[in-house]
C-alpha cells in the first residue's frame, strides 16, 4: 500500500513559485470548477482524549465574509506528511482549498510529525479512535460547517472504509480510490487466502522508525516509541487464516449495512484493489457512485482525467448541498479494454470509457468447458482429467500482485494446463467477474490453485486479463481451513478479479489452470502432482458478455498540472527507480525475483535518501525452503547531523515454520546508537 494517488498527482507543474502561507487562486481551465478561493497552509495539532498531540496541516481557503465556514475533508495516513509526502499532499489538497474546501491532513499517531507510540498494526484500535475524534474536533472549529469527509487511496480509503462502520456523527461522506472491504483476502498479507510477503513490509516499517519531524531527534522518546516497537510483520504471520484479526470493525463485507453516508469509490484494472468497488456496488444501500479507471496503483498506465475535478464535484455536493449534477451521473464509470496486446511498459490502454448502471442488465454468460485436448469449448465433450506436475516457481508473468502491466505471458504458461478456444469469430467485450468452478485432487495435504484467463494474439503472443486463487484447504471455510484429503476429489467455485476485455475476431480465449504463482504467493511445501477433472460439466469457467450501455457519458476533463509547493526538490534522476522483478534461474532449478527502488530529495534543508532490496529465493527441487530477505535504510541529513535508519528482514520456510528474524540499527554521524534483533519460529498455518 505504499502508492497512495494517481501518478498525476505528483506531477510538477511550471507554474510560477507561490508564497507558502498566502497562494493565489490560478485561472481554472476550461469547463472545471473554478478556483475563487485564495488559501494559506498552516500546521497545527489536533489533541487526542488521551493526551496525544496529532500533527495536522490545513490547506484553508481565505473566507470572502467573516461569517463564511467551509466543509472539511481529513485523510488519516503513516507516510509521513512533512517529508516524505509533503509535494503529494499538496498537489490535491490546494485544488480543494482554491475550491472553498479545507484539508487537513494527519499523521497518524507515532508516525511522521505526530507525537504518540507507533501502533502495533495497520488500522489499529488506536488509529481508527484517533479518527472518531479527529472528525469531531474537526466539526467543531469555528471555520467548519460542521460537515467532514474522508478522502484517500490504498491506506486512506481502508480507514475511511472502515469508518463507515463506526459512524462518527459528522462524517457525512467518503470519496475513496483502491481500497478493501475484505482485508483478509483483498489485501497485501493473503491475497485470495495465499500467503503474501510484499516488498512494501520493508517500506512501512522503515517509515514507522524514522524519527519525529521536523526535529528528527534520536531520544529515549524515539527509541521506546518507534524504534522498540515490534515489527508488524510478526503479527501479520501469527494470523495466517481469516478472523476477528482481519474482520473486527475492519472488513466492510462483514458489515455493509452499516454504510448510511453517500461512498464515491474508484478502482483501477491494474491495480490489486478493484473488488471492493464491485462488493458495494452490489450491498451498500447509501448512494453511491463508483468508476473503474485503466490505471493501477500509481495512477499508470493512461487514458487519465482529472480525478480532483470529480472530488470538488462530490464535495460540494455531500458537504455544502450545491446541486453539482454529479447525483444524476450512472452508478459506475467503468474503461472497456480493447484487445491490449502484453507490454510491461505499457502507457496507455486501448479502449474507452462505459457509463451503466449496475448490476449491468445487457449481459450474458459465455459458458466454456476445459477438455482434456486442452480445447476450450462450449459444447460438452465425454468427462476425463488431465495432471500437473508442481513446480514451485510457476507464474512469474504476473508479478507482485492481481495488478500491474505485464509482459508475454507464454513463458509463465509452460509451467500451467492450458486450454484455448476455437478463433473468435466477432468481439466479445467481458465486463465483470468471471466466475470458476474446478473439480480437483492433489497427491500432498496442501494445495492452491490459481486460475489466469488471458488473450492469445494471432502473433501468438499471450496478454494476461485477470485471475485468481484459492487455498485448496479453505475449501469449506477461510476461518477453518482444513487439510486436503491426498487423492480425495472436491470442488472450488470461485470468482476471478474484476475485469473488462475484448476480445477481437482472430484472438483466442486461454484459460490457464496452475499450482503456484512466484513470487505473489508463498508456495505450498510439498511437492505432488495435482489432477483436473474436465469434459462435460467437471471444471468450467463463465465470463461476464457485456453490450455497450446507451447511458450517456458524463464529460470527464482532462488532467491538470498540480501546484508546487516550495520547499521540496529532487536530488536528481534514481539508479533505483520503481520497477518490476527481475527473475534468475540457473539449470538446477534455483529461482531468484529481485526488486530494487530509491529516493532522493531535500525538503525545507533537509535531505532524505532511501534504498530498498527485496530478494525472494526457491528452489523448485525443495518447495518447503522459500527465503525472502528485504534490507534498506532511511538517510537523513539535519542540522549538520546524519541519521541512518536501517531494517533487515529474512524470513526462512521449511515444511512446518517460518523461521524469522528483522535487525534494526540506528546510527547517528557513524556512531551506531542502537541494534535491536527480534526472532521467532512461528508455524505454517496451512500456508
Amino acid at each position: 500500500m505504499r502508492f497512495l494517488v494517481p501518478r498525476s498527482v505528483l506531477v510538477l507543474a511550471l507554474f510560477a513559485a507561490l508564497q507558502l502561507f498566502g497562494c493565489a487562486t490560478p485561472p481554472p481551465p476550461s469547463g472545471e470548477p473554478p478556483a475563487t478561493y485564495d488559501f494559506t497552509v498552516k500546521l497545527d495539532w489536533l489533541t487526542m482524549p488521551d493526551g496525544v498531540p496529532l500533527s495536522v496541516t490545513y490547506w484553508m481557503p481565505v473566507a470572502k465574509t467573516p461569517s463564511e465556514k467551509f466543509p472539511v475533508v481529513l485523510e488519516m495516513l503513516p507516510y509521513h506528511k512533512d517529508d516524505d509526502l509533503y509535494q503529494r499532499d499538496h498537489g490535491i489538497y490546494a485544488y480543494l482549498a482554491h475550491r472553498g474546501i479545507v484539508g487537513a491532513r494527519v499523521d497518524i499517531r507515532g508516525t511522521g510529525s505526530s507525537y504518540g507510540v507507533t501502533p502495533d498494526r495497520e488500522y489499529s484500535d488506536a488509529e481508527l479512535n484517533d479518527i472518531v475524534s479527529s472528525i469531531a474536533l474537526l466539526a467543531q472549529q469555528p471555520w467548519s460547517n460542521g460537515n467532514v469527509g474522508m478522502m484517500g487511496g490504498s491506506w486512506s480509503a481502508f480507514n475511511a472504509l472502515m469508518m463507515t462502520m463506526r459512524r462518527p456523527p459528522a462524517l457525512k461522506g467518503i470519496f475513496v480510490f483502491h481500497g478493501s472491504e475484505d482485508l483478509y483476502a483483498n489485501d497485501i498479507h493473503n491475497i485470495d487466502g495465499g500467503l503474501h510477503i510484499d516488498p512494501q513490509y520493508l517500506d512501512m516499517e522503515l517509515e514507522n522508525i524514522v524519527p519525529r519531524s521536523p526535529d528528527y531527534v534520536l531520544n529515549a522518546a524515539y527509541f521506546a516509541d518507534r524504534f522498540d516497537q515490534t515489527p508488524w510483520i510478526f503479527s501479520y504471520l501469527h494470523h495466517q487464516r481469516d478472523g476477528d484479526f482481519w474482520q473486527n470493525g475492519r472488513s466492510l463485507q462483514t458489515d455493509y449495512d452499516a454504510v448510511n453516508i453517500p461512498v464515491f469509490v474508484i478502482g483501477g484494472l491494474l491495480d490489486g484493489y478493484r473488488d471492493y468497488v464491485i462488493g458495494m456496488l452490489d450491498h451498500v444501500h447509501s448512494v453511491i457512485k463508483a468508476e473503474i479507471s485503466p490505471e493501477n496503483h500509481t495512477g499508470g498506465p493512461g487514458p487519465h482525467h482529472e480525478w480532483r475535478d470529480i472530488a470538488v464535484r462530490w464535495w460540494q455536493q455531500v458537504l455544502q448541498g450545491r446541486d453539482t449534477g454529479i447525483m444524476n451521473w450512472p452508478k459506475l464509470l467503468v474503461f472497456m479494454r480493447g484487445s491490449v496486446p502484453p507490454d510491461e511498459d505499457l502507457q496507455e490502454t486501448l479502449g474507452s470509457y462505459w457509463a451503466v448502471d449496475w448490476p449491468v442488465t445487457n449481459t450474458r454468460w459465455m459458458h466454456l468447458l476445459p477438455q482434456r485436448d486442452s480445447a476450450l469449448t462450449e459444447a460438452p465433450e465425454p468427462p476425463g482429467e488431465v495432471s500437473l506436475a508442481y513446480r514451485p516457481s510457476a507464474g512469474v508473468g504476473v508479478l507482485n500482485w492481481w495488478g500491474e502491466t505485464t509482459p508475454d505471458m507464454r513463458p509463465a504458461d509452460q509451467d500451467a494446463l492450458v486450454f484455448n478456444s476455437a478463433p473468435m469469430t466477432q468481439p466479445v467485450q467481458i465486463l465483470g467477474q468471471p466466475k470458476v468452478v474446478l473439480r480437483v485432487s492433489a497427491s500432498a495435504k496442501l494445495a492452491d490453485w490459481i486460475v489466469r484467463l488471458e488473450d492469445v494474439n494471432p502473433d501468438g503472443s499471450v496478454s494476461f486479463i485477470t485471475g485468481a486463487l484459492r487455498n485448496g484447504t479453505q475449501r469449506f471455510s477461510r476461518t477453518n481451513p482444513q487439510a486436503i484429503v491426498p487423492g480425495q476429489k472436491f470442488e472450488l467455485a470461485f470468482p476471478l478479479h474484476f475485469t473488462t476485455w475484448t476480445f477481437a475476431p482472430g484472438h483466442r480465449i486461454r484459460m490457464v489452470v496452475t499450482n503456484a504463482q512466484f513470487p505473489m504467493i508463498w508456495p505450498t511445501p510439498y511437492k505432488m502432482t495435482t489432477k483436473l477433472m474436465v469434459g462435460d460439466g467437471a471444471t468450467a469457467i463463465d465470463l461476464p458478455v457485456a453490450s455497450p450501455s446507451a447511458l450517456p457519458m458524463p464529460a470527464l476533463l482532462p488532467t491538470q498540472p498540480s501546484e508546487p509547493r516550495p520547499g521540496r526538490r529532487e536530488l536528481g534522476p534514481s539508479d533505483l527507480q520503481p520497477g518490476p522483478f527481475k527473475f534468475e534461474r540457473d539449470a538446477s532449478g534455483h529461482v531468484t525475483a529481485t526488486a530494487h527502488e530509491g529516493t532522493s530529495y531535500e525538503v525545507n534543508g533537509t535531505t532524505v535518501a532511501t534504498n530498498y532490496r527485496t530478494v525472494f529465493e526457491l528452489d523448485d527441487r525443495n518447495p518447503a525452503a522459500m527465503e525472502y530477505r528485504a534490507e534498506g535504510k532511511y538517510d537523513i541529513k539535519h542540522d549538520g547531523r546524519d541519521m541512518v535508519m536501517s531494517q533487515v528482514t529474512l524470513i526462512r520456510s521449511d515444511a512446518r515454520y517460518f523461521h524469522v528474524s528483522v535487525v534494526r540499527r540506528a546510527i547517528q554521524d557513524g556512531v551506531e546508537l542502537k541494534s535491536r534483533e527480534w526472532r521467532e519460529d512461528i508455524p505454517r498455518d496451512l500456508q
